[in-house]
């Protein structure tokens, strides 16, 4: 079997690298905001006072060991968070859970379950071993989305991702739909965070492959008719080994930043650019920010500046905090830490900003719980001082 399977994997990295992209096709946009004007001018009492809030998501207790939140800002203007949690990562007990904010509370829903091991190879109809990641987004109908990975045999190299959607804002949800990504196996796609939306309708989420070879890639949906996916197309970028989970922020006029965790010894966190809306891409670079092989995500504020959460070090997760670009990510400029504690993790932060231009961070909080924090943009534009040192 394991012959087998090395021989899909060449197989496979050959089909996909003859799909990539050829590297510096694009160069990094100029007409960005100046770092010059990073102060935002937002109106609105909400924005007069700084605002920083933080509360649960997952109650005390619900499952040992919870990870991979992510955040989703509903049409309706609720909240909507998923994570996986059980026993440990990867265990068989795992199992995603949802939870609402409704627009004008400040509490968050009991944990629903989505999905589980079960529940997934009854709708699948194959085994499974164990499930991962997940991502929620709605499409230009209003319809959401929900992919996530689930694994049949081996680690997360031998993930496949999957599609459930709701008609009704994550109330209830279609049966899965697995995704057909590689015609060796179908192994090693996996996803982290949120996509970005072209202007015909198509989808483009950003994921990743993790079969000895580790590099981004895009993977493009085309919602059906009827409402979920009708056609989909992989596309692999230039080879950038040992860069995975890509964020991606829509910087107007089809330009778009991506962000990448680095896996290799650097351990810087790297960036590229599109000119067309995601379809080709600059070879990626390291940034001056480091980034102990571990998650992040990015936002593009109303006010145009580019806000991440990220892990401030070349190693450890024991920091958690934000920094601001107003040049497209070619600078960053350092806010405040979000939560710091010698031996901790603080880690998988995901970002939304909701009607009221408030920001909300979901995240995993020593691998127990999921937490969320709240603030606006008074609270970010206290005094900052330019990120140039990296915690070692």
């Amino acid at each position: 079997m394991h012959r087998v399977a090395l021989i899909a994997f060449a197989l496979g990295v050959a089909w996909t690298t003859a799909h990539r992209a050829p590297p510096g096709e694009v160069e990094a946009p100029e007409d960005v905001v100046p770092l010059t004007s990073l102060r935002a001018t937002v109106a609105g009492p909400e924005n007069v006072r700084p605002r920083h809030t933080a509360s649960w998501v997952s109650p005390p207790g619900h499952r040992r060991s919870a990870h991979g939140s992510a955040l989703c800002a509903l049409p309706s203007g609720d909240l909507l968070a998923v994570w996986y949690g059980g026993t440990r990562e990867g265990a068989a007990d795992v199992a995603l859970f949802t939870a609402r904010r409704a627009a004008g509370t400040d509490h968050w829903t009991a944990p629903r379950l989505a999905v589980d091991r079960i529940s997934a190879q009854d709708e699948l109809e194959r085994s499974i071993k164990k499930i991962g990641n997940a991502v929620v987004f709605p499409d230009a109908s209003g319809t959401l989305w929900m992919i996530y990975v689930t694994v049949s045999m081996g680690g997360w190299s031998g993930s496949a991702l999957n599609v459930k959607t709701s008609p009704d804002e994550g109330r209830t949800w279609t049966a899965s739909r697995r995704l057909t990504l590689n015609p060796f196996l179908n192994l090693s796609t996996l996803v982290r965070n949120k996509p970005i939306h072209a202007s015909d309708g198509r989808i483009g989420l950003p994921v990743y492959h993790e079969m000895a070879l580790k590099f981004p890639q895009m993977l493009w949906l085309t919602p059906g008719p009827g409402g979920g996916v009708g056609d989909y197309r992989m596309r692999n970028l230039a080879a950038e080994t040992g860069l995975i989970q890509p964020t991606l922020v829509a910087l107007g006029d089809d330009r778009v930043l991506m962000m990448l965790r680095d896996r290799r010894p650097d351990r810087r966190m790297h960036t590229a650019y599109s000119e067309d809306n995601g379809w080709t891409w600059s070879e990626a670079v390291p940034s001056d920010l480091p980034n102990p092989d571990s998650a992040l995500d990015a936002l593009r504020l109303a006010d145009g500046r580019i806000l991440m959460v990220y892990n401030h070090a070349h190693r450890g997760r024991e920091n958690l905090r934000i920094a601001v670009s107003g040049d497209g990510g070619r600078r960053w400029v350092a806010g405040p830490v979000l939560e710091s504690a010698a031996g901790r993790e603080f880690s998988y932060p995901s970002l939304a900003e909701d009607h009221g231009g408030r920001i909300h961070v979901t995240y995993t909080w020593q691998r127990e719980r999921i937490k969320h924090v709240e603030f606006n943009l008074a609270w970010l534009d206290r005094p900052m001082t330019v990120a140039t040192t990296a915690q070692e």
